[in-house]
This record gives structure tokens, sequence and C-alpha cells, in this order.
């Protein structure tokens, strides 16, 4: 979803648009709403009218088989995974086991004991659809490898996203509806509306959990928009109260606006706020206002560094100029995995309460880690077209990190230029990493507190 707030500086015209558009850039829409877009309608009426019935009993049997150590998607859709799909929990790490006491399970050592959050895109469409062309073909020029341009609401797409966050260690996921509820005809409605019917299914022991992300309506002041808003978005933590993530005492909400609206307050919610850039927020935090040192941001670009705030977040770049869109803010290069690296770094040495990803699959602003095909060649992407999973497989070592490294990972310590490969029992300098392979840039201290041998 676009994270226009910050990038520009003139919203008056943007203020006085539908509040189906989007913050700016909005398309001309198709005037015919869908039956998926009308039932949306429906489902948030039945919420609204419902909130007081609990549905706390979760179907915990699920019809889908965990994620096997070689990740498939049971369908006639061509599957291609990342070569090493590997559970934070898996024997490939260094488990820092603690000797249990009699009739207590095992517990484990952790480097790190973050949270991990990671925002997700809902709008997407499938061919045919609506708004199909609106968001894949005129804003992306990117395809996902594993299931092509899907639509959010695939449940089988669906079923394997929430499956393998919940395998890699991913806690919870920020659903992004910062365009409002309504936009593009309901299907964002419809679109968190199946999220949270298909995780409900699957069961807890299979899913992330799921909050949601919003703040349109402030920028408009159409304060009873807001919270018509928040009364859906409570409507969901009532029914889905065992999926919907709660966070210091109460179900989370991210407020994703322009710094002067972070004074926004919900007594149902824990309220977290995010911005275009982290950066758009730094004077404030200066003067002390919204909690900004305390807290930090939830989102969306992490350029600025809010140093002991409790969350701390990573992304992998971010653009808007391929498809035409304007924005103040500079582009952020991908650099190949630096920045990822280094974000991944400046959080690992911090130890946060919470980590945030931003994201897994926003394709248009490019800041997705979801592996994908390229349709051009893109300056600082050059290892992804030859190795479209290589985002997925660093996340998944970063989390891995917790407990130890992975199997032929490559790993550098902030402060040593040296390179090591993990064999599974010891770190093997190298001289290189080989095309296709995963390095990971570790705090100084890791190699110590891994107790592994280095040779």
């Amino acid at each position: 979803m676009y994270k226009r707030i910050g990038m520009l500086r003139s919203f008056a015209a943007v203020l006085l648009a539908a509040t189906v558009c989007c913050f700016t850039g909005c398309k001309q829409q198709p005037e015919k709403a869908s039956s998926k877009q009308l039932n949306a309608a429906s489902d948030n009426m039945t919420l609204s009218s419902d909130i007081s019935a609990e549905n706390s009993k979760l179907e915990e049997n699920s019809t889908v088989s965990n994620l096997s150590s070689n990740d498939s998607v049971s369908s006639g859709k061509q599957v291609q995974v990342s070569s090493n799909k590997t559970p934070v929990t898996s024997a490939a790490s260094t488990s820092k086991a603690i000797s249990s006491t009699q009739g207590q399970k095992p517990q484990v050592k952790q480097y790190y004991t973050s949270t991990i959050g990671m925002w997700y895109t809902v709008w997407w469409d499938k061919e045919g659809e609506p708004y199909y062309d609106h968001h894949w073909t005129k804003e992306t020029r990117t395809t996902p490898a594993r299931f092509g341009r899907y639509a959010t609401d695939d449940t089988e797409k669906l079923t394997w996203d929430f499956n393998y966050f919940k395998k890699i260690g991913i806690d919870y996921l920020i659903l992004d509806d910062t365009n409002n509820h309504q936009a593009d005809g309901g299907n964002i409605a419809s679109h968190i509306n199946a999220c949270f019917k298909t995780a409900n299914s699957l069961g807890t022991s299979k899913v992330p959990q799921l909050c949601i992300a919003g703040g349109n309506p402030l920028l408009n002041n159409q304060m009873e928009l807001m919270e018509s808003e928040m009364s859906i978005f409570k409507g969901y933590a009532t029914k889905y109260k065992n999926i919907f993530f709660q966070w210091k005492g109460k179900p989370l909400y991210v407020n994703f606006v322009l710094p002067q609206y972070f004074k926004y307050t919900n007594a149902n919610f824990t309220v977290r706020n995010s911005c275009g850039h982290t950066s758009e927020a730094k004077s404030a935090a200066e003067a002390g206002k919204y909690n900004l040192k305390e807290q930090g941001l939830y989102g969306w670009v992490f350029d600025y560094e809010f140093k002991g705030a409790e969350a701390y977040g990573v992304n992998p770049g971010w653009s808007r100029s391929h498809n035409g869109l304007s924005s103040g803010a500079a582009e952020k290069n991908r650099e190949n995995g630096d920045l990822y690296r280094r974000l991944w770094l400046r959080a690992l040495k911090a130890k946060p309460e919470m980590i945030v990803i931003a994201s897994w699959n926003d394709h248009a602003e490019e800041t997705g880690i979801e592996a994908v095909n390229l349709s051009e060649n893109i300056a600082g992407r050059e290892a992804e077209k030859k190795n479209p999973y290589l985002y997925e497989q660093m996340t998944e070592g970063y989390l891995a990190l917790k407990t130890g490294y992975v199997k032929g990972y490559y790993y550098k310590a902030e402060s040593d230029n040296n390179i090591y490969q993990y064999t599974g029992s010891k770190l093997q300098k190298v001289s290189s990493v080989p095309e296709g392979g995963v390095l990971l840039w570790i705090p100084d201290d890791y190699y110590v507190w891994a107790g592994v041998t280095r040779s």
C-alpha cells in the first residue's frame, strides 16, 4: 500500500480526495464493485453489530499439513522455494540448550528475544478482477516467484504464507489498511476479512497473529470515519481474539500518519505510530514528543534510528519512481542486500523489544522481501536476479540467529573482514561468498556467544 505520507509536503489536494483513493497518485477506479467487495460490506456490518460475539474456540485441526523442510504447495501451480527453508528451531542451528530440571522442558538460550512483526500488503487482485491492472500491471515491475501475480484472498496463497511465516519465526503480521478500509471499492476490507478467516481456520499453532495498520481518515480530518474504522478493527480484535496480536496488554493498532497525528489514541488498542520515512519524525523525537524516543516507529522506511527505543525496523529498500509516482524523498537502493544487512545488524546490536520488517509483499514500493522475478535490470538488485529467494533466505538466517547459525550460510562480524561458512559443526573460513550464497552481517560478540569453533 502506498506510503505517501511525508514523501509529499503538499497534501491540500489529497485531503479533499475521496477516501477510496490512495494518499497521492489516485487512479480512476472501476465504478462497479465485484460480488466479493459487496460481501465485504456485509462482513463489516456483521462485525460492527456483533463485536460481542467472541469466537475463542479455534479450529486446530487444519486440513493443511505443516510445511516440510522442502516447502511446497500441493497444487497445479509450479512451486519453487528457497534452497534452505530452515525453521528457527531446526537442527541446522546451533541450539544453545540449558540443562532442564526434571519434569520441565529444556530452555533454549537466545541471543535476542525481540518480538518479530512484518507488514503485509492486502490489495492484490488476480487477473480479470477489477484492480488487477491498477496494482499489478501499472505499479509493479516484478512478479512473485511462487504463485505469480496472486490475489490476496487466495486461500491457498494465504495458507502457504501463514505456514511459512510461523515456521521461520514471524510472530505477527501488520495488515496494511492505510489507504482507508473501503479503498478499492471494498477490496481492502474483503481481503482483510479473508486473512482473518483463513488464519482462524488454520488454527493458532499454524499461523502468526494479525493486527491492522490504518490512519488515513486522520489525514482528511474525518474523525467520524476514523472512529468507524476503529470500530471495525475492534470487531476483528473481539471476534478473533486468539488471532489478533496483543501488545502491552491490548490489541496492537499501527497508526500510519504524519507526525502531527501521532497524538491519536484509542482506549481499545495499544497504538503505535509509523510514517513514510522514519526520518520525518526526527525533529519530533528530538523535541521529546509522542514518546518517540521510548517507542520508536513501526514503519515504513527505516532511514533514521530511534536509539534505545522499544521498536527497531528493517527494510530491504524503497522505490516509487518506476511507476510514475512522485515523491519528495530519495529512493533507497537495495545495495544487493547490504542495506538489509546493515539494518538487521543495527537491530541485533540493540536487542529491542520489537523488530518490524517492512515488508513481505509491497512490490509497488519495492519494499518486499518475498521472492520475485524481475522484469528488467534494476540497479542494486542484480543479486536477486540471480537468486530471487535471497531476501527470504537472509530473513530466515537473521531469525535463526536467535539460537544459532544455519548450515551452509556465510557470516561476517561487523569489525572483522573474515568470512566463515557454517558447516553444521564449525565455521570454516572462506575467501569469498559464491554466487547465490547467503551472507549475513552479525555483531562482533556473536561468535563468542554461539561458541562454535572457527577454522
